[in-house]
C-alpha cells in the first residue's frame, strides 16, 4: 500500500465526508473520486457538500430575519480569529441569510458554518464577529430580539 502527504483541509474534508467508525481516509476517497463503479478512466470531479449546506432554491438561512431589520447587510463578512496558531477564518452572509465560507460551502446555521472552518464543535453564535461592526452574531440576535421583542430562543438556534 502507498502512502500520501495531504494538507489538513483536505484532511478536514476527509473527516466531514467520513461515515463515523466506518469509514478510513482510503474508503472516503475512493467513493470521493471513483463514484459510479469504480472506473478510473471513467472519474468525474465530485464537489463534497457539508451537512449544513442548504437544500437548493427557497433556503432561508437564520440570518434571514437580521437583514430584513437592519441589523445585517448582504454581504457582511464574518470573522473568526484563532490567535495562537495565527489563523483568520473568513465567511460572508448571503442574500439569503445563510453563511458561505471561504471555500465555497453554504450553511443555514453559525455553528456547523465555523464547525466545517475549524474542523471541530463550536458554538458559531457567540465565536463569529461581523467585521463591519466587530459585533458578535450573539449580540445581533440578542439586538434583534430587543427590536422585535422576541423572546429567548427565537430564531432558532444551533
Amino acid at each position: 500500500m502507498r502512502k500520501i502527504d495531504i494538507d489538513d483541509e483536505v484532511f478536514e474534508l476527509l473527516q466531514r465526508n467520513a461515515r463515523p467508525f466506518i469509514d478510513t481516509e482510503n474508503d472516503v476517497l475512493r467513493r470521493l473520486l471513483l463514484s459510479e463503479g469504480g472506473s478510473t478512466s471513467q472519474a468525474q470531479p465530485v464537489v463534497a457538500t457539508s451537512p449544513g449546506t442548504p437544500a437548493g432554491p427557497g433556503s432561508r438561512g437564520d440570518l434571514l430575519p437580521f437583514i430584513e431589520q437592519g441589523l445585517l447587510l448582504v454581504g457582511d463578512k464574518l470573522v473568526h480569529t484563532q490567535p495562537r496558531r495565527g489563523l483568520v477564518h473568513r465567511a460572508i452572509v448571503t442574500a439569503d441569510g445563510c453563511i458561505e465560507t471561504a471555500d465555497g460551502a453554504r450553511f443555514k446555521k453559525p455553528s456547523p458554518a465555523l464547525k466545517s472552518c475549524l474542523g471541530h464543535e463550536i458554538n458559531g453564535w457567540s465565536n463569529w464577529t461581523v467585521e463591519r461592526t466587530g459585533r458578535t452574531l450573539y449580540n445581533v440576535r440578542a439586538a434583534y430580539r430587543q427590536k422585535t421583542d422576541q423572546p429567548e430562543g427565537q430564531p432558532e438556534s444551533d
